[in-house]
């Protein structure tokens, strides 16, 4: 499973979209995933690569999340 899978799966757990739209298009879904859901989102995500994501990376998209996560694991 590649990180993005691992990622839009977390995604739809915490919304209930489905993965593979996450996965399609990250930012269509965007309008549908508020807040305090992407602040769940970012708290698993952290959880599941053992990895901080840092304040400073003011993450506001799940494509914004993809991209940190792919370069900390780079």
């Amino acid at each position: 499973m590649t990180n993005m899978e691992r990622i839009c799966g977390i995604v739809s757990e915490v919304t209930g979209i489905a993965a593979d739209t996450i996965a399609g298009d990250p930012a269509a879904c965007q309008s549908e995933i508020d807040t305090l859901d992407l602040t769940e989102i970012i708290l698993e995500v952290e959880e599941q690569f053992d990895m901080i994501v840092e304040d400073d990376e003011h993450i506001t998209s799940v494509a914004e999340l993809i991209r940190c996560v792919e370069a900390q694991i780079a």
